[in-house]
């Protein structure tokens, strides 16, 4: 008899549960409107209502929090790319006024890009990509269309170092294009300066000085330093100026390179730029 029941289920197990389910689920519908199953409907209701009400800060602040996230790589990505869009364009038009420079003066130059901005105790430096294979000389003269940037310091074959004029140990002979008095340019570290000039003489602020033809290593007429700060006020029989460099070395990435035989020829420079 055992036998032949466990043979009988194992033989009609599947019709057996499903009749079973089918059993259960008619007992449940029949007490479906009953109080009990009322109020423990009602109380999974609040239960998960008070579980989803708790829940839901949680979830929002890891969502926000995500979000926030991916707003920021999203910014961080829109800054860099906008950084570099302003590169490109303040380097298009840096070679564009090289080009425009190189338009309104016949003399040969070479033009090179900066690679690398040393600034130490040594003194302020660039490196360029020319070097002796571009028939780049010693002391050669190194500009752009505003201004002087400072002369070739040492070479290699193929790169030069640019000894700039924000340099301790520089010092140049300058001249105010305006009322012709004459000074000595210095980098005091932080700041142009010029120093010698007499009280006697016009100095006004936005005057451009440029180089003397008292200097032993620079043309002539090359821009070199704007007034942004004149006063008689001092102790001593000169002038206290303080300037900025036209040629904005600072920001420049190309520059300009005069061949030894061109020293002589006056240039026209951007001086409204």
């Amino acid at each position: 008899m055992i036998y032949w029941l466990v043979r009988f289920v194992n033989n009609y197990r599947q019709y057996i549960i499903f009749t079973i389910f089918i059993l259960l689920s008619l007992l449940l519908l029949s007490l479906n409107n009953s109080k009990d199953i009322t109020t423990l409907r009602k109380a999974s209701f609040i239960f998960y209502s008070i579980i989803d009400f708790v829940k839901s800060p949680f979830e929002e602040f890891f969502y926000y929090k995500k979000e926030n996230e991916k707003l920021r790589n999203e910014n961080s990505e829109l800054t860099r790319q906008l950084l570099e869009l302003k590169k490109f364009v303040n380097e298009r038009d840096e070679l564009y006024d090289l080009v425009e420079f190189k338009k309104r003066n016949s003399a040969s130059y070479v033009t090179a890009k900066i690679i690398l901005k040393l600034n130490d105790i040594s003194g302020n430096k660039y490196i360029i990509d020319k070097g002796m294979k571009d028939k780049i000389k010693l002391n050669a003269i190194v500009f752009n269309s505003k201004g002087l940037i400072g002369y070739i310091s040492d070479l290699t074959g193929d790169y030069s170092v640019v000894h700039l004029i924000s340099n301790f140990n520089q010092r140049i002979s300058v001249k105010n294009e305006r009322s012709n008095a004459f000074g000595i340019m210095t980098w005091d570290g932080e700041k142009f300066k010029v120093y010698n000039v007499n009280k006697s003489a016009d100095v006004k602020e936005g005057d451009v000085f440029v180089t003397s033809e008292y200097s032993s290593q620079f043309p002539a007429g090359i821009p070199v330093l704007k007034v942004t700060y004149a006063s008689k006020e001092t102790d001593i029989l000169f002038y206290d100026i303080t300037g900025k460099a036209i040629s904005e070395i600072d920001k420049i990435n190309y520059c300009l390179i005069m061949q030894p035989d061109e020293t002589k020829t006056r240039l026209n420079f951007l001086l409204n730029k």
